[in-house]
């Protein structure tokens, strides 16, 4: 019996992302279109398979119109509880027949009211290279059939006048810059792009983060020689950024060789390499160097150098000049702390509450200097010092604002402090000068979390005459963007400092704060095996954490999260252990449905009726914060228009069901799905300034595995810890210093560490 005929299509296809492209080939989304109408055909969904033996894949752009002709097979995959079938052309040959013109689209699309992507696309399909001269000389019959209206025409031929570059535009293009990457240099170098892009097209890297696709452009494109001086000083200017990605804000030369040879590979001499990129980067401010207190020559990039030595000057300027406001007439802490007790003592019912000696001395601390630190583990009443911080802080009539970084954390505050609280980046968007005054008390929570860019927008912020305090645990996890600012404040001579101890949110009897407090000395704690201890390790293979973690789940799921490193991962993975625990327990509920804005399809969203929730934005208005943790109760049969107003200015959204967060009811809106993730299991990152009865931390050895995610899973539970998987990756983790501590930074030498 002969096998069938292959089916061999030829189609005019329109690219519209790039799916995986590598030395291998090229895999591409696209749709048919005709250029005889300018139709775009959206619903005939192709993918492009091209070998590199059929085109370089360097050569493949997304917005070009290609001749396509190869063999066509449907394949079907599955997203969640879904399937799309999609048409796969394995590309025999491959033919550019318009290119791109994604530059020119997208600006219109931006620019130009009354045109948008689809309209903009079909005058490009419609002209091609001859719409630039269309729009330079406003030629209204050219595009009189495809714009009708007289009063958009002119509006879009005055807008070209103002602001379009053809020549620019045009210059991007042929160079094959992607649409993105193009955007950000035009915008950041306007009218001067050719000129700053010819004379170093390494430019690109500020605004784009792969290497490979910038040094691609300038070689190809730009026709820069392996051994270029530019490109080696880029390659310098690119390790230092990676080692950013890693957390630190500096450098020395031998920590950037290796990287430094690999970056400018094919050319073989990294030692060479590194000394000419050091020559040509100090002469054109890629970079700043300086001799660290060992000798070293550490490399800074401009920006973190800058950032912090702003930062430092900062907080030197208020430690040198610790006096708070004159006062006419001067607190008594001592007065007032009795008072906040008394009251405590009344409002909580506990005769005995008072503050302890740590705790008294980190409120008479704060309240005198203009910059102070509270650090503490989890539970040893930081939130109770603050409370009775600001009623000595009232005293001084100046405004406070209390914030954190993240939605969850401020959540947090506002409900233990009975305070308004907002996060940072609320404060940084929203305080006016008018509303701080010349000397604001600035509270930060969490403040281990803080990196060296968001601390810097704060100082420059804030006021000369600002109080600022900032409250955290330097060793739970360290901040996620490059930087260390509380690590290095704990160590500063003189720092005005109180560090509390003493446990109070477990009883006296919990081994819970005894293995927290020895995991924080590098020590290996009391771990017992017994699933009924309060704290417990179950040492099993990867391919056992997922059902022993499940089993032990089924025994209180209601007063249980599981905590894990990293998403992705097989064995241990958050996204992993969801679609697990999403298929056992609620699967068979109604699923909840919404409208794909691309197809203009209703699809399944992955959710359904009984499943756990975790909200990853903030909105405000509704009381939903990055963090807040929910369950989807009710699944509507179809969207309800609500109204989340009141009479006066009503409010009218459409809603898809019904959740609880945090314990309180509130509608799932259609702009919900997308900021919605399950949370059967979440991150130890996305757990910090929370705290649960029953913790259950799956375990493998990582790169992510440190002393610092372990110290913060566990400080996280309340009444038991159960760790489950790989005991020799958890004592090294523990043994070893945590890896924040080994960040290098400028900010400590700035400051005289």
């Amino acid at each position: 019996m002969s096998a069938p005929a292959p089916n061999l299509v030829s189609a005019t296809v329109r690219l519209t992302r790039i799916r995986s492209k590598n030395r291998h080939g090229c895999i591409a989304f696209g749709h048919r279109v005709d250029l005889a109408t300018g139709l775009n055909d959206r619903t005939s969904a192709l993918v492009v398979n091209v070998p590199a033996a059929v085109a370089e894949p360097g050569n493949i752009a997304v917005g070009g119109i290609y001749q396509v002709y190869g063999e066509a097979h449907s394949i079907q995959r599955t997203h969640g509880s879904y399937a799309v079938t999609e048409t796969q052309v394995e590309a025999q040959d491959i033919c550019l027949i318009r290119p791109s013109g994604c530059q020119v689209i997208q600006w219109l699309a931006d620019h130009v009211t009354g045109i948008r992507e689809v309209k903009a696309t079909k005058l490009w399909d419609t002209l091609g290279e001859r719409l630039y001269d269309v729009l330079n000389n406003r030629d209204h019959g050219a595009i009189r059939s495809i714009i009708p209206s007289e009063q958009v025409r002119d509006g879009l031929f005055d807008k070209w006048a103002e602001d379009g570059d053809a020549k620019t535009l045009r210059f991007v293009q042929e160079r094959d810059i992607p649409l993105g990457l193009a955007r950000k240099a035009i915008r950041f170098h306007k009218k001067n792009t050719i000129a700053a892009l010819t004379e170093d097209p390494y430019r690109l890297l500020s605004f784009e983060g792969s290497w490979t696709r910038v040094d691609g452009i300038a070689r190809d494109k730009f026709g820069v020689p392996l051994d270029d001086p530019r490109r080696l000083a880029a390659a310098l200017e690119e390790a230092l950024y990676r080692v950013a990605e890693r957390g630190h804000t500096c450098a020395t030369l031998n920590d950037l060789q290796d990287t430094v040879g690999r970056l400018v590979k094919p050319y073989s001499a990294p030692s060479a390499a590194l000394a000419k990129a050091l020559l040509l980067g100090k002469s054109t401010g890629q970079f700043i160097s300086r001799e660290a207190a060992n000798g070293e020559l550490m490399l800074h990039a401009p920006g973190t150098y800058i950032m912090e030595r702003q930062c430092a000057e900062f907080i030197l300027a208020l430690l040198s000049n610790p006096e708070t406001q004159q006062q006419l007439f001067p607190t008594d802490i001592d007065a007032l702390i009795e008072g906040f007790e008394h009251e405590e003592r009344l409002h909580l019912g506990i005769p005995e509450f008072a503050l302890n000696d740590a705790q008294r001395q980190a409120v008479k601390v704060s309240f005198e200097n203009r910059f102070s630190i509270i650090t503490g583990g989890a539970g040893v009443g930081k939130t109770t010092v603050l409370k009775a911080l600001y009623r000595a802080l009232d005293t001084l009539g100046r405004p406070r604002f209390q914030m954190a970084l993240s939605g969850r954390a401020t959540a947090r505050m506002i409900e233990a402090t009975q305070q308004p609280a907002t996060t940072i980046a609320g404060f940084l968007r929203n305080a006016s000068i008018d509303e701080m005054g010349p000397a604001p008390v600035i509270v930060i929570d969490e403040a281990s979390m803080l990196d060296l860019v968001t601390f810097h927008r704060l100082v420059c912020k804030l006021p000369s005459g600002a109080h600022l305090i900032l409250v955290g645990d330097p060793y739970q996890l360290p901040p996620i963007g490059a930087g260390l600012v509380l690590h290095v404040l704990c160590d500063l001579p003189g720092m005005p400092s109180t560090q509390l101890t003493e446990v109070k949110r477990q009883s006296k009897e919990s081994a819970i704060p005894a293995a927290s407090l020895a995991i924080r000395a590098g020590q290996w704690p009391a771990f017992v095996t017994d699933v009924n201890g309060e704290v417990v390790f179950l040492p099993c293979a990867d391919e056992q954490i997922i059902p022993t973690v499940l089993r032990l789940y089924e025994l209180d799921r209601d007063n249980t999260q599981i905590l894990g490193a990293t998403r992705s991962c097989h064995f241990a993975g958050v996204e992993t252990l969801n679609r697990v625990c999403h298929g056992r327990y609620a699967s068979t509920g109604r699923p909840l449905m919404a409208m794909n804005e691309e197809t203009g399809e209703v699809e399944a969203t992955g959710f359904c009726e009984g499943d756990l929730l975790l909200y990853t934005a903030n909105d405000w208005q509704r009381n939903l914060q990055n963090g807040c943790l929910g369950r989807l109760l009710k699944v509507f049969d179809e969207p309800v228009k609500v109204n989340l107003g009141d009479d006066e200015r009503p409010d009218m959204r459409a809603a898809l069901g019904r959740a609880i967060y945090e314990g309180v009811d509130h509608y799932i809106l259609e702009g919900d799905v997308d900021v919605m993730q399950h949370a059967y299991a979440i991150t130890v990152h996305k757990s910090q300034g929370s705290q649960f009865r029953r913790v259950i931390v799956p375990v493998r050895k990582s790169r992510l595995l440190d002393r610092t995610f372990i110290y913060t899973a566990v400080t996280r539970a309340q009444v038991q810890v159960i760790l489950i998987g790989n005991e020799d990756a958890v004592r090294d983790a523990v043994a070893r210093p945590p890896k924040a501590f080994g960040r290098q930074v400028g900010l400590n030498e700035m400051l005289g560490v």
